[in-house]
């Protein structure tokens, strides 16, 4: 993938699939105003404050088949940022920073590549949380969006794994010019599209040329094709500043 960016104000578009995610459990703060409408979408007013937290189910129990020794989530990793860029979705190539967190779980590269869309203004921030050093467990992370970069990236690896991880992608927290109040999302597996490898510890086996990035339904326990549950994603507002 590459990421996608936009500098300027009159470009052409390009259309970019994005990850399709099961949600429920959507409220709304009505009480929060909303500014005039920017090309037909209402845009939030200010910015507002979120607690996300990451609650790992998968085990065992729930993954009989081949689960691995020494299961593991790296660090979760992300940004806040605008619709000029997109850092990973579906039917995109991975980047070299998408790589690295997918394969190895490392973040560096993929941090260098927001604070790029930072400094040309299509992100607002790293959203960066601890590791899961178990298969199943719960981590924390808050963060701060804002009307300007309301949308919201994140992704863990599923270690060990060739590339596989567990995300969102440029989910927006502003509906119809309000801040979401809470939402929970089931979180799907993806795989990045830059390893071969079929199992959980497969040796190292790079994909070339690379693949696109697709929603994960093998080497892994699954029921028809259907990954269990892995994970979730709840999302609560906490605070709106004007």
């Amino acid at each position: 993938m590459f990421i996608t960016f936009s500098r300027s104000k009159l470009k052409i578009l390009k259309v970019v699939k994005t990850a399709p995610v099961l949600w429920v459990g959507v409220s709304l703060l009505s009480a929060c105003a909303f500014q005039p409408e920017l090309y037909g979408t209402p845009q939030c007013e200010g910015s507002a404050t979120y607690s996300a937290v990451f609650n790992s189910t998968w085990s065992a129990e729930t993954h009989p088949n081949d689960f691995p020794d020494k299961a593991h989530f790296s660090e979760l990793i992300g940004a806040t940022h605008n619709s000029e860029v997109s850092f990973w979705s579906v039917g995109q190539k991975a980047s070299a920073g998408i790589k690295d967190v997918s394969e190895i779980g490392v973040n560096r590269k993929f941090i260098k590549e927001v604070k790029w869309a930072m400094k040309i203004g299509e992100a607002g921030s790293v959203v960066h949380g601890p590791d899961i050093k178990q298969a199943s467990g719960q981590i924390t992370v808050d963060f701060q969006v804002s009307h300007k970069y309301s949308l919201l990236t994140l992704m863990t690896m599923i270690a060990p794994s060739p590339d596989w991880f567990v995300g969102i992608s440029s989910l927006n927290l502003c509906e119809n010019g309000t801040w979401l109040a809470n939402k929970t999302i089931d979180l799907k597996v993806y795989d990045a599209g830059t390893d071969d490898g079929e199992s959980y510890a497969a040796e190292d086996k790079v994909t070339m040329p690379k693949e696109e990035i697709t929603e994960l339904s093998s080497g892994m326990h699954n029921e028809n094709g259907v990954i269990p549950q892995f994970a979730t994603l709840s999302l609560k507002l906490t605070s709106l500043k004007q």
